[in-house]
């Protein structure tokens, strides 16, 4: 006979929301692969869509994902709330001070 085990899985949630502070939710069309909570942008260079806030480009950002998207499709992102920093999907090499500078002058606040 073969033997059975109990497997053990641990899950540690990340608190994404910080506070009170009223949300706005806006839509978009993705011109990128966007992990949930990254930061975005606008890409005006193609038709406007939302792509995420990667180096060098982070006084671009203008909300914060609310759930994964592919490339081309629909995504929803913040405009305005606030929420835990630590819990942001940030591109590689991307500054959080920056993004957080970027973000505070939309009324998005990072704790």
């Amino acid at each position: 006979m073969g033997e059975y085990a109990v497997e053990k899985r641990e899950i540690t949630p990340k608190n994404f929301f910080a506070g009170d502070f009223p949300t706005v939710p806006e839509t978009g069309t993705t011109n990128a692969a966007i992990k949930e909570y990254a930061p975005v942008m606008i890409d005006t260079a193609n038709d406007n869509k939302i792509i995420p806030v990667a180096k060098g480009s982070e006084a671009s950002a203008i909300g914060i994902a609310a759930a994964a998207a592919g490339n081309g499709e629909p995504v929803t992102y913040y405009m305005t709330g606030e929420f835990f920093a630590d819990a942001l999907a940030l591109e590689s090499g991307a500054d959080l001070a920056k993004i957080k500078e970027a973000l505070r002058k939309v009324s998005i606040f990072l704790r």
